[in-house]
């Protein structure tokens, strides 16, 4: 392989004795870069051997004749990548891309075997997921690789205490982190393997991690430190239960483990200092015979689709309602339009979110009611034609208990924007109204006079199971009323009213827990027959 112009570059800026001590130590090419606090393009090049390093460092201008009398031959011999296995990164940085010849392999197991970008290829195969565009990678590495690094910089800061680059305290600040040295290194390679950029903010993840099976013999080491650590404080009358309460998180699950146990480490390793590091921990490290076992997992963050649902029957629910073990409505608007549209994205499974809702015996007309599905897991987008297609096999199922328009995907933000219509919008409802007399022309006027009128509705008797016991103010901003054709005691009343008010109560009063009520302010008994929404008022287009 011929030398990358990037190192062709790079090789005679680095102290050499610095770089050949690292390599006697089996330190990989990327993880010499890191503790150089090297920070360009040179991560995702094919690295050479470390025979075609060590060669080069030779011609260099920075070269040293006593450096190469403590190269030895033997060492260089055994430092060979893909013999020796990095003592800090653990091969993390060293097995990220296919072997040479690596595709050619008849045994499809062990060609995926500590590779990278062929495991994340593998795990797209096994779960099915298609990429569109964008991904983003997550990076776990085992917290032995945390000690390791510690271990390093320490032997380093103490060898070369005339080198300024490792005069600093704490290696965090100092070095590369090997999660973003994986990204540099990797991500070049998988977007063209998968044809697809990266991207933060894309709903689909890529979780790689790599957990090494020596690591809980190395958490024997918090729980000294923080036992040394301990007596050293109490002498000062200090405490240090905190870190010693990390030393042993640690030791009860283990560093190998993610997550929880990775910030317990990074919090114990703050507590201590580097001389206090050194006494509890062999600098620098032992080498390994074993890389990370490396595991691949790929999943889709929610993805959304929305669009505005009318409801002509009054026998269906909004979601599902069972009561004690019987299933209550014929059906549910939830079920109608999730069971369609979850196939189409392949998803785990979904939720149904709507601007507020709509009781089991009362339709949802006119304009229709806004509602999202959040699909858990996708492991498909569909086009915005697979999508109308989804909206034609909602309308044309033979009950017609529920249709939609509009259906789309849609962002994230619109979960918000669903939530403050359920308490801040305004709804627009019809209601045949009974009263205990004759209507007259004075009713219409009353109730058509009367322009944000504002009433107290107690939760009502109906809901009381389910809703905390509280007096709501609810505002009716207009009424219209409509007389109703060969019918005396009945009318049509048109209504708009603040999002959350409860229309039933309002008619026929709750036993006096909502006040004032129609009945009230016509000063005779009334109820409701009949009750439509016909108009959420939101931006939802």
């Amino acid at each position: 392989m011929g030398f990358p112009d990037a190192l062709q570059e790079l090789l005679p800026r680095l102290p050499v004795d610095v770089v050949l001590e690292l390599l006697r130590q089996e330190v990989c090419l990327r993880c010499i870069f890191r503790f150089l606090n090297v920070r360009d393009a040179v991560y995702s090049v094919d690295l050479p051997t470390t025979a075609e390093v060590y060669s080069k460092l030779l011609t260099s201008r920075n070269y040293r004749e006593e450096d190469h009398k403590r190269f030895k031959s033997s060492e260089l011999d055994r430092s060979l990548p893909g013999e020796a296995t990095c003592l800090v990164c653990l091969g993390v940085l060293q097995h990220l891309h296919p072997a040479v010849g690596a595709e050619s392999q008849a045994d499809g197991a062990h060609k995926y075997e500590n590779n990278a970008i062929s495991c994340i290829l593998k795990a797209f195969r096994d779960r099915g997921h298609s990429v569109e565009g964008t991904f983003c990678l997550e990076v776990s590495v085992t917290a032995l690789v945390l000690l390791r690094e510690r271990g390093l910089w320490c032997f380093l800061k103490d060898h070369f205490k005339e080198e300024a680059l490792f005069s600093g305290e704490d290696v965090n600040d100092h070095i590369v982190s090997i999660k973003e040295a994986v990204k540099w290194s990797l991500l070049e390679g998988l977007e063209n393997s998968l044809s697809a950029k990266f991207d933060a903010t894309a709903t689909l993840r890529i979780a790689l991690v790599f957990k090494h099976p020596g690591c809980p013999a190395d958490a024997k080491f918090l729980t000294a430190a923080s036992a040394g650590g301990d007596s050293k404080r109490k002498r000062h009358g200090q405490q240090e239960s905190e870190s010693q309460g990390f030393a042993a998180v640690v030791a009860a699950r283990g560093v190998s483990e993610a997550g929880e146990t990775l910030a317990a480490v990074q919090r114990c390793l703050a507590s201590m200092n580097n001389e206090l590091f050194m006494e509890s921990y062999q600098c620098p490290p032992s080498k390994v015979n074993s890389p990370c076992e490396i595991t691949a997992v790929t999943w889709r963050n929610p993805v959304f689709v929305g669009g505005r649902y009318l409801k002509y029957s009054r026998n269906v629910s909004q979601s599902r309602w069972v009561i004690e073990e019987e299933r209550m409505g014929e059906a549910s608007v939830q079920e109608i339009i999730g069971d369609v549209v979850m196939p189409y994205y392949n998803a785990d499974t979904y939720k149904f979110h709507a601007a507020g809702r709509e009781d089991i015996d009362v339709r949802m007309l006119g304009t229709g009611r806004p509602f999202i599905i959040e699909l858990l897991n996708a492991r498909r987008i569909p086009s915005a034609e697979e999508i109308q297609k989804a909206e034609l096999d909602i309308n044309g199922q033979k009950e017609g208990w529920v249709k939609v328009k509009g259906l789309r995907r849609v962002g994230v933000e619109v979960c918000s924007l669903m939530r403050q219509g359920e308490i801040e919008k305004q709804k627009e409802y019809v209601a045949v109204v009974w009263l205990d007399r004759p209507v007259t022309q004075a009713d219409f006027e009353r109730l058509s006079n009367l322009k944000e009128l504002e009433i107290q509705q107690k939760t009502p008797v109906r809901v009381l199971h389910r809703r905390s016991p509280l007096i709501r103010p609810r505002t009716i901003h207009w009424m219209r009323c409509e007389p109703l054709k060969g019918s005396d005691n009945y009318f049509l009343l048109h209504l708009c009213t603040q999002a959350g008010t409860y229309i039933k109560e309002f008619v026929h009063g709750d036993l006096g827990r909502t006040y004032p009520n129609v009945g009230s302010l016509l000063g005779c008994a009334a109820d409701i027959l009949q009750l439509d929404v016909v108009d959420v008022k939101m931006e939802f287009e």
